[in-house]
């Protein structure tokens, strides 16, 4: 109930502005493809607004007209009633644990209520108790899974061309192909993995492949993006697995070969490539689900096992284990005669109820385990930050025709690496100057510029390294090196100047603290002349505030930009006392006497400065 009420209501409102945007277009008569940017800054930004920190792809490709879009909005839905169950279940942890702290007790070990538990297919038992088995006809029709009532709870409508609408994936019945290029789902759901990292996944759908419309060059770059993406890839065939089929895969899988070995790591270039079976004819009835299973499974062994397949296919099934991550097949039988007419407008009643139950069984079972994966090709995580260079570096390697495009993958699989290994390098490198020299403290100088140099030289030595295995050209590397130390060096600059600066205030302080002493001598002893600078210090913030926010000075917003700007003054004096012991520890007379005589001449320059640049007077004239 708590999950249905999100999605039902104000849920459903804020979904109506999620639909599919193309990021990739091909050009007619060519294998070149545009990237439409603009949509693809629009999903970047909804995937940095989520609060994701990687991507997960999951997409559907294969022959046009096979159903893939229809296919995509029942996984939407799927996600939808899936993403609603875990905001309903991290709601109802924060509660419970608001309600053991109100009460000073601990918080209770979590229990999911039954009815917002994760759904399971009921995979065995029909409502009366027995086993289900397929093509039964004599029991009623069973109730269909709750995800699949997400929205409307009687027919697929979301991406139904009858009706305009675009709330899904655009499909319509009949012969004529639908879906062009490449789209995207514009807003991530967002899941939390076992180790709390927050994966944002996006569904992606894809232009028929492999038909007679299309080049092989088009349809392999459409294969081949759709893959290196994925983390989850649908390969969606008719009827059976055949060999043409296989060839097919094998065609732009190959090219990731010659990349992987080029280039560093032992990890397959794809995910999980999951071949899903439409219209499989061959289930039996009276078959249960175990028995469904198996003869999937033995048709899988038949045309993708090294030791089954003839001798002259075994090079090809061997490229494809090792490419993808790992392999699954699925069979769904027709889901009925009125779906195929072009009248159909998505009645989930003229669906057969036995492609209901294994839908909900396969989707089940596709989202389960692990999922949700990040999507990474050659290992490489794709991070929210690094998603829309990446589509764009892998749709620019596709641009060339087939034959130059292992060199294409290879530079673009160079190119993301490289940024990915200099982003990590640099957030390492700023976390060890940050635990040597903290923001808020001040250290010894020299020490800090000693051990700035070390970590320096250190991280640009494992730049060099990394970039050893990709085998760039030599001005390339050059290039490549020359810009990180750049970075780096200038970080470390900075922190050793401000932490300097910090010293050479320290020292001036101390230099003026007889002056200051007796200061502050005069005001303790003269008690009231310290309340009323301090009155008048409250005033003057309280002021300062007041106008800031546009509200009176008595306003709560007020007290809080007082107390946040007392809570730096007293920083701000650790850091002074910090850096006086630093002064303290190095300071002699002829390094305090520098110390003035630098800042007399700073304020002298800056006098001579202000001067030249007052306005001439004017000169009178005697007449």
């Amino acid at each position: 109930p708590g999950a249905r009420g999100m999605w039902g209501g104000q849920a459903a409102k804020a979904d109506e502005a999620m639909r599919p945007l193309m990021i990739l277009q091909l050009k007619e008569g060519s294998s070149e493809v545009d990237i439409i940017r603009e949509n693809l800054e629009a999903i970047s930004g909804s995937l940095r607004a989520s609060g994701a920190d990687v991507v997960s792809i999951v997409s559907v490709m294969g022959a046009y007209r096979t159903g893939k879009s229809f296919l995509l909005d029942l996984l939407l839905r799927y996600l939808r009633r899936r993403i609603a169950l875990q905001n309903a279940e991290e709601e109802r942890q924060a509660a419970l644990k608001a309600a053991a702290a109100a009460d000073g007790g601990q918080v209770p070990e979590a229990t999911m209520p039954a009815e917002e538990a994760r759904e399971e297919p009921e995979a065995e038992v029909k409502p009366e108790g027995l086993p289900w088995t397929l093509g039964d006809d004599s029991a009623p029709r069973r109730a269909p899974p709750q995800w699949l009532l997400e929205g409307d709870a009687t027919r697929i409508s979301e991406g139904s061309k009858t009706d305009g609408k675009e709330g899904g994936f655009a499909w319509r019945p009949g012969k004529d192909k639908c879906t062009q290029g490449i789209w995207l789902w514009s807003k991530p759901f967002v899941f939390t993995d076992q180790a709390g990292k927050k994966i944002g996944v996006l569904l992606m759908d894809t232009q028929g492949a492999w038909d007679d419309t299309m080049t092989k060059a088009q349809s392999a770059t459409i294969f081949g993006l759709t893959a290196l993406l994925s983390s989850k890839l649908v390969y969606n065939i008719q009827n059976r697995i055949e060999e043409d089929k296989l060839e097919n895969l094998d065609y732009i899988t190959t090219f990731a070969q010659t990349v992987c070995s080029e280039l560093p790591g032992n990890d397959a270039p794809f995910g999980h490539l999951e071949i899903l079976v439409r219209d499989w004819a061959n289930f039996e009835d009276g078959f249960s689900l175990q028995e469904c299973l198996g003869q999937m499974r033995e048709h899988q062994d038949d045309h993708l096992n090294p030791e089954k397949v003839p001798e002259d296919a075994r090079p090809r099934v061997e490229r494809l284990a090792s490419t993808f991550r790992s392999i699954n097949s699925f069979g769904l039988p027709h889901p009925g005669l009125k779906v195929t007419k072009p009248a159909y407008a998505g009645e989930l009643s003229h669906i057969d109820g036995d492609f209901i139950h294994l839908l909900d069984v396969f989707v089940s079972s596709f989202f389960g385990g692990e999922f949700p994966r990040p999507s990474a090709p050659m290992g490489m995580e794709i991070t929210v930050g690094s998603f829309q260079q990446v589509v764009m570096n892998f749709a620019e390697a596709f641009r060339e025709n087939a034959a130059e495009m292992a060199i294409g993958l290879r530079e673009a699989f160079v190119k993301v690496e490289m940024m990915t290994a200099k982003e990590d390098l640099l957030k390492r490198f700023r976390e060890s100057l940050g635990r040597i020299a903290p923001e808020s403290a001040v250290v010894e100088p020299a020490m800090l510029q000693r051990e700035a140099d070390k970590i320096t030289a250190s991280f640009k030595a494992e730049f060099e390294n990394k970039l050893k295995p990709w085998r760039l050209k030599d001005s390339e590397e050059f290039a490549a090196i020359q810009e990180f130390s750049k970075t780096i060096s200038e970080a470390a600059s900075m922190r050793v100047y401000q932490n300097d600066q910090q010293v050479e205030g320290a020292t001036m302080k101390l230099v003026a603290s007889p002056v200051v002493g007796c200061g502050a001598y005069f005001l303790l002893v003269h008690q009231w002349i310290a309340a009323c600078f301090l009155g008048v210090g409250m005033y003057f913030h309280a002021k300062k505030w007041s106008a800031r926010n546009s509200v009176d000075m008595v306003d709560p917003s007020v007290f809080s930009g007082i107390w946040e700007d007392v809570q730096k003054w007293f920083a701000q004096r650790w850091k002074d006392f910090q850096a006086i012991k630093v002064a303290l520890n190095r300071c002699n007379p002829s390094d305090a006497m520098e110390t003035i005589m630098k800042a007399s001449r700073q304020a002298g320059a800056m006098a001579v400065t202000a001067v030249q640049q007052m306005p001439a007077a004017p000169t009178g004239t005697s007449g």
